[in-house]
């Protein structure tokens, strides 16, 4: 299942996961769910190098420790980018995911591709928030006000993909509710 992966392990997040958590507010649950967040150099500087209020919030992550940044063999990485067709942040993730063992979050479809062909398990945004309802992090409720805010900030989405998790979640309340 979708959202039963291994919360309170270490765990590495790419770029566009971290944002998009930032910006709906619930970056704490990355916090929440896992032991330890783990980001490469190059995922911390394209989430920071900016100033908005997302790259604030990381930042103060990165600050408070919650949130450690790792180094990655650049060359490596470089070189899977380019043959991979994937970005460079994405690249050291892959690679740095597979180096500690852990798992991955990333949304991007080729960047998950090329995680499970170097053994690495993807998971999405999504899937964060249904770990998060699993393990009471979250309510139904805030599980689809958290959905429809990724939405409205340009998170991409599709009507199946949103169906099938508003009825994953539910199958989530009804599993709770049965113990």
């Amino acid at each position: 299942m979708i959202w039963n992966m291994s919360s309170g392990e270490r765990v590495v997040i790419n770029s566009s996961p971290l944002i998009w958590l930032a910006k709906i507010n619930r970056l704490s649950l990355l916090k929440a769910l896992f032991g330890e967040v783990i980001i490469p150099r190059k995922v911390y500087t394209e989430t920071t190098l900016e100033q908005s209020a997302d790259s604030i919030l990381i930042g103060k992550a990165v600050e408070e420790g919650w949130i450690k940044v790792l180094e990655e063999e650049a060359k490596e990485a470089k070189t899977l980018a380019e043959v991979s067709n994937i970005h460079l942040g994405e690249a050291e993730a892959i690679l740095l995911a597979r180096r500690l063992g852990v798992e991955l979050i990333i949304d991007e479809r080729e960047a998950s591709t090329t995680a499970q062909v170097f053994g690495v398990r993807p998971i999405g945004t999504v899937a964060v928030l249904l770990l998060a309802l699993a393990n009471n992090q979250l309510t139904f409720s805030e599980f689809k006000e958290c959905l429809d805010l990724l939405i409205n900030s340009g998170f991409w989405l599709t009507v199946d993909v949103y169906k099938k998790a508003l009825e994953r979640a539910q199958s989530i309340v009804d599993e709770h509710r049965r113990r």
